[in-house]
Formats: structure tokens, C-alpha cells, sequence
């Protein structure tokens, strides 16, 4: 209802249409010009013709000359105009001329009436000129009903002076036509606005589907280039299955032309993995294919396929569409981060997560119901030592050399991997049906493992000769708790390292129990200075010539709440590995202090020194000799009061470092010892190197001493050595007589200790066998 009235507002005043309707009117009223135009100018001709004998002629002719002349001029304007095609901008021009023009011919004809009847005497005459202009009527009201506007004044021109004509008679008839000619012009108004707002109306829908389909048009042309401009391939395809259209990505994809894929039968696709998706998607909807596909030029992709139905719109199912994405790169990408995650980067060999995967997968097997599996556990002897001294580019050339000979060992059957540092794993799957079987078959193949370490391995000219220690598990049938087993192995391994000679074990609960009670002992360990349960005890150090009591030596002892008494050689191992080592020395440092501060102060102190048992590795901490210093300085003991000793085995591990902290500790005063010379197999010409000032030979070498001449030799040869470089030579262990009188006869200045003289004692019972004794002479 409102667009009617505002096309009734419009169609009045032409000025709210659009352009394109107001030209497509104005194009209208020219054409119903060029057809009336003519038959007026007949009429014209015809009316002067009859009126020639009633009406003057000075009347008569200037009328019909002027009409003659509009009308032509007219006529002239509509061909001109529509040949020419004038454009819109040119519409108000050519809208005034068409206007103008044809309100001159309605008053030329609405005056006809007021020139003629009053010299018209003949009745038919007067009324062929009354329904002559009545007819002009009608027919301007269908000529001019594109313009209301134009139309109304028009109709009020030519009908009006014939009105007014009859009402001016001063008749009842011409009163009666009066109103009959109003009522007649009411009538044409009424039609010519229906004609006129149809017509607009009609030109109003033809503009809108103008623009709907132009909006249509762009909407599909914008479609189908963001189908062209997309960078996913995609292709349209009918129910026939046949490719109707398909984008340029598509086409750089599969490396194809449009006319190879348009008009394509996809059942007839070479690999047709995606075509059930495609199909399924037509009856199910979207369906999505990822996976491998083969184009028809053989090219290798990894996509992903989107597939859905395409709908018309009455919802009919008219195809499908499809849209691919070359994930063939991202695939890659993808497999590599997987290998990456399941490889060792140095090796290539699987990793430690890539070994767990395979224990689970293995375990899963329907052979493991049935079949014994075996698990080797390897780790590298002396990779430590060739890391640190030569460096970790050799060692990790090392590594991969090793890599090499083991990958060649397992072949593609068997599982091998790097757990990590020196660690490698390899499983031999289902190899056996009987445990007395799977033991043979992998005594055999530890065997072959270690043939592998017979030839030194090249690296930068040198030449490296290596070890290994083998852990090996007995994977029964069944068996599924796979980080148990793990755990066997890595026990097992470490057995192999201890025992050394056989270079293989195998794991047995014994094992694993030494392995829970080391750990038990380790957390123990942890609470032992808090509780105070370590304890000093005091072994002499004599004059082998005359037992004078030279110095003492500090031995660590642990009281277990167990009840029994540990030795260093219990713990000492398990304290280095969990870095108890340090807290544990600093303890023995400085209780020594404190006992030789205590013996001072009560005048029993004539000892020259007590020594002290350091780890290496405590020497070489960060800021050891400043706080040392403090140490000595707190208790007020002089720094020849004290001498360290450091065993062969820890100094050697650590040469060059330690020996540079011993230096500086003998600049400032501080002497130092060599413990347990000889067990560590160092070359004696170490003794030159080193800054020590005493060195300590380990009681192995005097337990059969008196049987063993190599023995006796070898004691003898240490001692002259040591002699000849300034130490001072103490021996450790002498229990009987006749050892010390070996010793003694080999030189007479040495000092020893040992049970023979006296056990280790409590600070107590020192003060009581020999220090009080010492201060009551």
C-alpha cells in the first residue's frame, strides 16, 4: 500500500523515479507521439476542409497554420529524438520541448471550439466538432499516459474552453454538457493515473529485476572468481559424476589443463581412495578424505578432500563439490617431527621413546603369548674418561661409530636404539620357545656384541679401544609390565659394569634387591649428618724404626640404626654418586679442626699432623681453598697441622685440575698425600708431576708381601722412587712382625700404620693410650 501511494506521488511529480524509468517514460511519449502526431496532422487538414464554408478565414487559416506547425515540429522532434537515442543527461531538455509542444496543439484545439460553433450553424457540425475534441481526448489520455503531469494539464486544456463554451450558452443543455465534460475529465484523470502508475509500475518491477539480476550477475561473477582466485583446488561435479568446472589451483596441483579435467568421469580416476568419500557425500553428507592419492599424471600427493552435495534452489540435489588442499608438504614436515621425536639426532638409531613404544607394541603381540623375547642393555667402559679428556666431538664421533657396528649386528629384525649418553638398547624378538633356549641364543649373540669392540675404532688418527658391559633380560611369555623390565636391565647392566671379567649379566632378584637396599642405604645416607650419626676415629701413624708416634690419621665411621658400624668403603661410592661427598667431607674437615683445637687447649696435642681423607672432586669445587682457610681459621690451626690425602684413583679421573689446587694449598703451607698408591695404576712417573709431600702405599701390596716377591718388588721399587723425589713414605695394613721388619730393613725411615700398631680408635681412647702417655713422659 505505501509503494502504490509513493508511485502515485511520483508519477506526479516525475522528479522521485530514477533516471533510468524517467527516460524509459519520456522514451514512451515520444513514441506514442510518433504515432498520433501523423493521424493529427490528418484531422487538422480534415477539420479546416469542413469548416472552410462556416468560419472566416482570417480565423480559420491562422489556426490551422499554427496547428499545422506544431504538429510538424512535433513530428520532427520525435524522429529526432528517437534516432538519436538521446541520453539521459539531455532528459529535462527534451522532457520541456515534448511538454511545451503539446500543451501549445491542446490549447490549439481547446480554442477550436470557441473559433468554430459560434459560426457553425449546422447541428451536425457543432457536433462533429464537440466529438471531435472529445476524441482528441481520449486519445491524448492513452498517448500522454506515461506523464501524469503532462497529460492532466493537457486534458484541462483542450476539454475546459468546450465546457465552459456550453456553460456560457446559459442553457440547460449546455449547463448539463458543462458538467458532463467535468465529469468526462474526472473519468480520463482516473484512467490515465491507473495507465500511468501501472506503466511505472511495470517499468519500477523491470528495473528491480534489472537490478537483481545485475546484483545476480556480480554475485555469481564474484563467486565464481573467488572459486578461481581461491588457493585451494577445487572442482564442481554433476550427478553423472563428470568434473563441470574447476578452479586454477586445482589445476596447478594435478599439473592438468581445464580441458583434461572438465567433462572428466570421476570413476574413472586411476585411484579411486577418494571416490567413496565422494560418493558417500552425495547420500550423507560432507565427508572429508585425508590420505594418499595419485593424480592422473602420476604425481604423489597427501590431501585433504572436502566433499559436499550441491543443492539448486528448490533444495534439489544437483552434484557436488569438492575442495583440496596439498597437505603433501605439511605430511612431510609432520614424518619428519615424528622421526625426530623417536630418533636419536646424533645416531639415528631410535630413541629412548621410540624403545618404550616398541617394548608396549611387543608386548601386545600374539608371539609374546608363546615366545621368550630378549632384552640387551649396553653401556660404553671408559666412555667417560675418552669424553673428558679428548673431548666430546670424539666422543660423540665414538657414539656413532659404535651406532654403526651395532645396526649392522641387529639387521632389520631385531630393535635397536640409544637410550642416550653411552646407553644403547637391542631386542631380539620371539626368538625362543623355551627359557634354556632363549639363554643360549643370548649368551651367543653377547658374545657377537662384544666381537664388535675386539677392533679399536679410528677417529682423527687415533686409535680407540673400548669395552662394554652388557645387562640382559629374559623377556618371558606373557610378560606385560614393560618398566619393570627396563629397570631389570638397567640393574643388570650395572652388575656387568662391577663384576667386569665376563662382560655380560643377567638379571636375577638378587640383583634387584642389592639395588633396592643400596637405595635404601642412599636415603639413609641423606639424614646420617643431620643425626648424628657419623663418627671420627684415630689411627696412628708410627716410626717404623722405634713405633714413635708421628701423626694420626681421621677415619670416617658411619653408626647405622641398624646397630652396625660402616666403613667408608660401604658408602662412599653411594655419597660421591648422590653428591653427598661434599657435605660429608666439610663435616670430617671441620670436626678434625674442632677435636685438634680441643687436644690444644688441654695440652695434649704432639702429633705433627693429622691427615685428612678428600675426594677429589671436593678439591676441585669452586671457592674449596677460601673456605679451607676459614676452617683452619676458626679453630686456630695452622695449616702444617693438616694434611690431606688424596686417593690415586680420584686423582688420576681428575690429574691436571686437582694437582693445580694441591699446588696452590703446599704454596700456603698445606701438605698433601697420595692414599692407596699403587691400586690406581698410574704410572710412576706421575710422582714427578705431582705437588705432594707424602705417599701412602695401599695395604694390598703388604698382605703377601712376605710370599709374593712381585709384591715385594714392586714395594721396594715405589719406595726408592719415592725417595729420590723427596716424599716421605708411609705403609698402610702392617698386622705382623715379620712385615714390619721387611718394610723396616727396606728403609728405615719410613712410618706405617696398621693393626700391628694400633686399630683406628675413638679421639677418647687415642687421648688415653698415647696422648696422655706422651705428656705424662
Amino acid at each position: 500500500m505505501l509503494r502504490l501511494n509513493q508511485l502515485k506521488l511520483w508519477s506526479f511529480l516525475q522528479t522521485h523515479l530514477s533516471e533510468e524509468i524517467n527516460k524509459k517514460l519520456l522514451d514512451q511519449l515520444y513514441l506514442y507521439a510518433k504515432k498520433s502526431m501523423p493521424a493529427l496532422l490528418v484531422l487538422t487538414g480534415i477539420v479546416t476542409f469542413f469548416m472552410s464554408d462556416c468560419v472566416p478565414g482570417y480565423l480559420l487559416y491562422p489556426w490551422f497554420f499554427a496547428s499545422l506547425g506544431i504538429i510538424s515540429n512535433r513530428i520532427y522532434d520525435t524522429y529526432y529524438y528517437l534516432k538519436h537515442d538521446c541520453s539521459s543527461k539531455q532528459y529535462t531538455k527534451w522532457y520541456n520541448r515534448f511538454a511545451y509542444k503539446a500543451f501549445f496543439t491542446a490549447f490549439l484545439w481547446g480554442s477550436a471550439p470557441l473559433i468554430f460553433l459560434p459560426y457553425t450553424e449546422s447541428p451536425s457540425l457543432y457536433l462533429f466538432t464537440s466529438m471531435l475534441i472529445l476524441g482528441l481526448s481520449g486519445g491524448a489520455m492513452n498517448s500522454l499516459s506515461p506523464d501524469r503531469r503532462i497529460a492532466t494539464i493537457y486534458l484541462m486544456i483542450l476539454l475546459l474552453p468546450l465546457g465552459f463554451y456550453f456553460l456560457f450558452q446559459g442553457t440547460g443543455i449546455g449547463t448539463v454538457s458543462f458538467f458532463l465534460i467535468v465529469l468526462y475529465l474526472v473519468i480520463l484523470f482516473s484512467v490515465n493515473q491507473n495507465a500511468s502508475i501501472s506503466l511505472i509500475e511495470t517499468y519500477q518491477k523491470e528495473e528491480d529485476l534489472t537490478q537483481a539480476k545485475k546484483a545476480l550477475f556480480s554475485k555469481q561473477d564474484e563467486l565464481n572468481s573467488l572459486f578461481q582466485q581461491t588457493p585451494i583446488g577445487g572442482f564442481y561435479f554433476d550427478l553423472d559424476l563428470r568434473i563441470v568446472d574447476c578452479n586454477a589451483a586445482l589445476l596447478k596441483m594435478l599439473n592438468s589443463t581445464s580441458e583434461e579435467l572438465i567433462g572428466f568421469d570421476l570413476n574413472s580416476m586411476k585411484d579411486k581412495r577418494p571416490l567413496e568419500v565422494i560418493k558417500k557425500s552425495l547420500i550423507d553428507g560432507v565427508q572429508v578424505y585425508h590420505g594418499p592419492y595419485i593424480s592422473l599424471k602420476g604425481i604423489e600427493l597427501w590431501i585433504e578432500a572436502k566433499c559436499s552435495p550441491l543443492m539448486n534452489n528448490e533444495g534439489e540435489l544437483i552434484g557436488g563439490i569438492v575442495l583440496l588442499e596439498n597437505k603433501t608438504k605439511e605430511k612431510a614436515a609432520n614424518d619428519e617431527l615424528q622421526y625426530m621425536a623417536r630418533h636419536d639426532e646424533l645416531t639415528s638409531l631410535h630413541n629412548r621413546r621410540s624403545f618404550k613404544e616398541y617394548m608396549f607394541s611387543l608386548a601386545n603381540e600374539t608371539l609374546h603369548k608363546t615366545h621368550y623375547s630378549i632384552l640387551f642393555y649396553l653401556d660404553l667402559n671408559q666412555f667417560k674418561q675418552i669424553n673428558d679428556s679428548l673431548g666430546h666431538g670424539v666422543g660423540d664421533q665414538l657414539l656413532i661409530l659404535v651406532s654403526h657396528r651395532l645396526k649392522a649386528l641387529a639387521g632389520a629384525e631385531n630393535f635397536l636404539s640409544r637410550l642416550g649418553g653411552d646407553e644403547f638398547t637391542m631386542i631380539i624378538p620371539f626368538c625362543a620357545t623355551t627359557d634354556e633356549e632363549a639363554h643360549q641364543v643370548s649368551e651367543r649373540f653377547a658374545e657377537k656384541i662384544q666381537k664388535l669392540f675386539t677392533d679399536a675404532f679410528m677417529i682423527n688418527e687415533l686409535h680407540l679401544s673400548i669395552k662394554s658391559s652388557i645387562g640382559i633380560v629374559i623377556i618371558e611369555p606373557g610378560t606385560t609390565n614393560i618398566e619393570e623390565l627396563i629397570r631389570y636391565a638397567d640393574i643388570s647392566m650395572y652388575q656387568a659394569k662391577r663384576e667386569g671379567s665376563k662382560g655380560f649379566s643377567y638379571y636375577n632378584s638378587e640383583l634387584d634387591d642389592q639395588r633396592k637396599a643400596l637405595f635404601q642405604l642412599q636415603h639413609e645416607l641423606n639424614q646420617a649428618i643431620a643425626n648424628g650419626e657419623f663418627q671420627l676415629y684415630y689411627q696412628p701413624i708410627v716410626n717404623i724404626r722405634d713405633n714413635t708416634l708421628r701423626a694420626t690419621e681421621a677415619l670416617l665411621r658411619w653408626n647405622h640404626p641398624s646397630n652396625v658400624q660402616m666403613a667408608p668403603s660401604t658408602f662412599i661410592d653411594l655419597a660421591i654418586e648422590s653428591g653427598l661427598i661434599d657435605d660429608i667431607g666439610w663435616w670430617v674437615i671441620e670436626h678434625v679442626c674442632q677435636q685438634i683445637s680441643e687436644w690444644k687447649q688441654q695440652g695434649k696435642y704432639h702429633l705433627k699432623y693429622v691427615s685428612i681423607n678428600v675426594n677429589a672432586k671436593q678439591l676441585q669445587r669452586y671457592g674449596f681453598i677460601e673456605r679451607f682457610f676459614e676452617v683452619l681459621d676458626q679453630y686456630r690451626i695452622k695449616p702444617n697441622e693438616i694434611k690431606l690425602e688424596i686417593t690415586e684413583r680420584s686423582l688420576i679421573d681428575n690429574f691436571q685440575q686437582t694437582n693445580d689446587v694441591i699446588r696452590e694449598l703446599q704454596d700456603q703451607g698445606v701438605k698433601c698425600a697420595i692414599d692407596d698408591f699403587g691400586t690406581g695404576y698410574s704410572s710412576l712417573s706421575y710422582l714427578q708431576r705431582l705437588s705432594f709431600s707424602v705417599l701412602k702405599i695401599d695395604r694390598e701390596f703388604i698382605q703377601d708381601i712376605l710370599i709374593n716377591r712381585e709384591d715385594r718388588f714392586l714395594v721396594e721399587s715405589i719406595i726408592m722412587i719415592a725417595k729420590r723425589f723427596g716424599y716421605h713414605i708411609v705403609v698402610e695394613g702392617i698386622e705382623t712382625e715379620e712385615q714390619k721388619e721387611l718394610i723396616q730393613k727396606m728403609d728405615p725411615t719410613i712410618s706405617y700404620q696398621g693393626y700391628l700398631f694400633s686399630p683406628p680408635l675413638s679421639a677418647e681412647t687415642l687421648e688415653e693410650n698415647f696422648l696422655n702417655l706422651i705428656k705424662e713422659k
